[in-house]
């Protein structure tokens, strides 16, 4: 009888070398008489009968490898763990195997897992009913909570990975509300979010690493699944004090990222692509993630803003996700909640959940995935103080004609003749801010200014001391400057 090796190309430390039988007499036999076992008083989760799970390891990564888990006729029929297994029915068994660091591109170091909810929390028992629920009390925290060892199939075939489920099914088992406290299945159903629910079969594992993984090229490529954002061996939950500015969330930890290199304004910038594996690569950003599918270092679906050549900063104007911003000489009163003229904003800062204790862009009630309230349109209309635009900028400053002439000098732009330049174009005469800013960056206009929209501005001319302004409302118009730039 032949003998090779468990994994071509992957061997078990020399300590732990085992060399197995490919399926054979011997080995159904084994399958037979686990199949006894398991359904004996020490199995407390009902299994599959032996029939199932030698269909199910004819086609598995598994596949001959029964020797390598479970004692046979010829050698020890007195196995003191359940299911004639050689070890712990628990990751000790796993980790004879799986002991190299990011071995298929997921699974870190064992530290590492105990370091996440996922392998730490009591709470972290698969919760049935279909495969039905673990009730072991050593259960929580152990790989099967995700994975069957034997393999399993459903309506499309074998799941990859040996999960229980396939892709976002795995995880909303859980991510229900209970036993997780996250409700993702909430987020994911609410009118705009990423469409993990779309579809299945797109993401090929952690080892995506090339442009046309995320883009729309090839045909039905693009996609957005949990394991794109979160890698359960070694995501984690963040500090107390909260993400700090800029920095990718902890819960995104071991997940590949881009970096960019940013040229000039205007100019497609280049790209490094990082893999989950690098952790120690600085800086670790939000925005690295996103520039996975939201960048030229993808083929973005027709119309998709570049989000790396938006908020280049090179730019004369941008929001400050990569940099700090430009406008050194800004009014601390402009600002509201905190936010100040030095701080990193993330993406997450506008887009997310709009109402719960849930982080992170899974989904939400407004357009875009935002946080609050924001019409991308320049049609006249009345912005209330709680829309997304007043959450860092001082709505008293900006929206607010009503409010003393001291609080309108926190904006820069004056109307000519009257103190409250922004505020009465806001809170008085209707424009909204869409109609004369860019969300993200512009690459040819400072204060992310935007021409061409109508109603908005035809042609602005900026001075030291103020400029000029011509729009689709009124003929050309000087205006003062409140402060220097």
């Amino acid at each position: 009888m032949s003998e090779s090796p468990l994994h071509p190309g992957h061997e078990p430390a020399a300590a732990t070398r085992i060399f197995v039988r490919r399926v054979s007499v011997a080995s159904a036999a084994l399958l037979l008489l686990a199949g006894m076992v398991m359904a004996g008083p020490l199995s407390l989760r009902p299994r599959r009968n032996a029939d199932a799970i030698t269909h199910a390891l004819a086609q598995g990564p598994h596949a001959g490898d029964c020797d390598q888990c479970h004692t046979t006729h010829g050698d020890d029929l007195s196995s003191p763990y359940p299911n004639a297994l050689q070890g712990p029915d628990d990751n000790a068994l796993c980790l004879r195997c799986h002991d190299t660091p990011w071995k298929g591109g997921s699974f870190a170091t064992d530290p590492l897992y105990r370091g996440t909810g996922h392998g730490s929390s009591n709470s972290m028992l698969w919760p049935g009913p279909e495969p039905p629920a673990r009730v072991e009390p050593d259960a929580p925290t152990k790989c099967l909570n995700c994975h069957e060892p034997h393999g399993q199939s459903d309506a499309d075939g074998p799941i990859p990975q040996l999960t229980l489920k396939r892709e976002e099914g795995l995880c909303l088992q859980c991510h229900d509300g209970s036993p997780a406290i996250t409700n993702i299945q909430g987020e994911l159903s609410k009118p705009y979010r990423h469409p993990v629910t779309n579809y299945t079969g797109r993401h090929t594992g952690p080892a995506e690493s090339l442009p046309t993984d995320f883009g729309t090229t090839p045909v039905n490529q693009r996609h957005s699944e949990c394991e794109d954002c979160h890698d359960p061996h070694t995501s984690r939950a963040d500090a107390l004090m909260g993400v700090q500015d800029g920095d990718a969330s902890k819960t995104t930890l071991g997940v590949s990222r881009v970096a960019v290199l940013n040229g000039a304004a205007g100019a497609p910038p280049s790209y490094q692509f990082i893999a989950g594996s690098d952790t120690l690569t600085a800086p670790n950003s939000e925005y690295q993630l996103c520039f996975k599918c939201h960048s030229s270092w993808t083929t973005q679906p027709n119309g998709q803003t570049d989000m790396a050549m938006a908020l280049n900063p090179s730019n004369p104007s941008y929001h400050p996700v990569e940099a700090a911003g430009r406008d050194v000489t800004i009014d601390p009163a402009s600002f509201a909640n905190g936010w100040t003229k030095d701080r990193i904003t993330r993406c997450g800062s506008c887009h997310g959940s709009d109402f719960g204790a849930v982080q992170g862009p899974h989904g939400s009630t407004y357009p875009a995935i935002l946080k609050a309230s924001y019409a991308a349109s320049s049609a006249p209309r009345d912005m209330s103080s709680n829309e997304l635009c007043f959450s860092c900028h001082a709505y008293s400053v900006y929206g607010d004609p009503a409010a003393a002439d001291a609080t309108h000098q926190g904006s820069r732009f004056n109307k000519p003749g009257v103190t409250a330049g922004h505020a009465e174009h806001v809170g008085q005469d209707h424009v909204p801010c869409y109609a004369c800013h860019v969300t993200h960056g512009s690459t040819n206009l400072p204060h992310l200014m935007v021409t061409g929209r109508s109603p908005g501005i035809t042609d602005i001319v900026f001075t030291p001391t103020g400029g000029s302004c011509s729009a689709s409302c009124h003929a050309p118009k000087d205006w003062t400057a409140n402060y220097a730039r």
